[in-house]
């Protein structure tokens, strides 16, 4: 068996059924991408662990690596597992170290400014559902219309991470007016956005430069902060797993404002 073929046969078994179609597309795009034709097409048994650091180095992005050192080495350590090949190569493949970049919220500022430019923009409707409700990117471009419960206003988020991220928003008036904008354009259809990721990506960068598109979820969760929003209540809604990834958030804005509240400060109180 090649190293394709056990790819293909290790997605299959040990992946699909248990992971978000999000997830499962992003290990099939590492494979497809940037595992190398000359490694895919090596017997099980005849890679060495030197074959995957060199396909692991030939990658330039950082991220890239990471991704695709964990693709390979669970596959391989998987293969042993089940008596594929008789040596667990993965405790030799060199880790990859991959310190991921901290999102930055918009300022009320920015973000005033972006919506100001977008305005007339196709995608200004899913900047908004964005800035709304934290969705990631995947999750609002495959929201459809029947996930929409006008009578309880609310909406369901299928999750593309983890089961705490398949959960409900509520629509707020100005959630509901950006909606009403998209079904005059898209209604007809089964998507309420049915854009192409790489395209509103490259859009909002060329609107916003100094932010990624990722950064709207990170406004979100940091609007609920300053709004006073329970932190228990922002995870929910932001359907992060972890709440420590909700508290980093909430702990820099309390940072913040203390900062901003001590410089009042005076060792004579005016009078």
């Amino acid at each position: 068996m090649t190293l394709n073929e056990w790819l293909c046969e290790w997605l299959d078994i040990y992946k699909v059924p248990y992971l978000t179609r999000g997830s499962v597309e992003r290990l099939e795009g590492v494979i497809r991408l940037h595992v190398p034709a000359w490694l895919k097409e090596l017997q099980l048994e005849d890679i060495r662990a030197l074959d995957v650091d060199r396909a692991i180095a030939a990658c330039k992005a950082a991220r890239t690596r990471k991704y695709l050192y964990f693709t390979l080495r669970n596959a391989l350590r998987k293969a042993y597992c089940v008596d594929l090949i008789p040596h667990d190569i993965t405790q030799k493949i060199e880790s990859v170290r991959y310190r991921a970049k901290t999102g930055r919220a918009l300022t009320v500022t920015e973000q005033a400014q972006f919506l100001e430019r977008a305005k007339d923009c196709k995608y200004i409707n899913l900047f908004k559902f964005y800035l709304l409700t934290g969705a990631r990117r995947a999750e609002a471009l495959s929201l459809k219309w029947s996930d929409i419960d006008y009578s309880l206003k609310q909406i369901h988020i299928s999750g593309t991470k983890t089961e705490c991220s398949d959960r409900i928003v509520y629509i707020l008036p100005e959630l509901a007016a950006a909606l009403e904008e998209q079904y005059k354009l898209t209604g007809t259809g089964v998507l309420v956005f049915p854009y192409n990721k790489t395209n509103v990506s490259h859009t909002f960068h060329r609107l916003c430069p100094d932010h990624c598109l990722h950064d709207l979820r990170h406004t979100f969760v940091t609007r609920c902060a300053e709004s006073g929003i329970n932190v228990n209540v922002a995870q929910q809604l932001a359907g992060h797993s972890d709440i420590s990834t909700t508290l980093k958030i909430y702990t820099h804005i309390t940072t913040e404002f203390s900062k901003t509240e001590f410089a009042k400060f005076r060792l004579t109180p005016k009078d």
